[in-house]
């Protein structure tokens, strides 16, 4: 009995051992995160005013400046106009769905298209390919 105990105890320190470390590992990510996203704000303004969209790096592939944008999704009075249209001919399915949507929230008033600026990296791929 006295052993089984002995064997919990030091499986339990293990196991807090373990997870300490993997919250030293994520607070040292995230701080590496950090660190990078503020980089790339850098990046980001000198590729605006040299007009650039690539960095071809010599054997460590490119990195890109992308815009991406958002839309808003539609309101739900579209939602329900084409919910309409679309099952005009099926009732009982377009009731289901109408009161479906019905707790969906409504989008807010400050919805506009959002453009992204983002960096992303290709690396290069190996030249050599070994099947094992």
């Amino acid at each position: 009995m006295a052993d089984d105990a002995t064997t919990v105890r030091d499986t339990l320190r293990e196991w807090i051992a373990a997870d300490d470390q993997i919250r030293q590992l994520q607070a040292q990510i995230k701080a590496i995160r950090d660190r990078k996203n503020q980089l790339g704000g850098n990046i980001l303004q000198f590729m605006r005013g040299q007009n650039l969209d690539n960095f071809v790096i010599e054997g460590q592939g490119a990195i890109s400046r992308q815009q991406r944008t958002v839309r808003p999704r539609p309101n739900r009075s579209v939602v329900r106009t084409q919910v309409a249209v679309l099952l005009s001919d099926q009732p009982e399915r377009m009731a289901e769905v109408l009161r479906a949507i019905e707790g969906v929230p409504e989008p807010g008033e400050a919805d506009t298209v959002t453009t992204r600026e983002l960096l992303t990296r290709r690396l290069p791929r190996s030249q050599h390919i070994t099947l094992g």
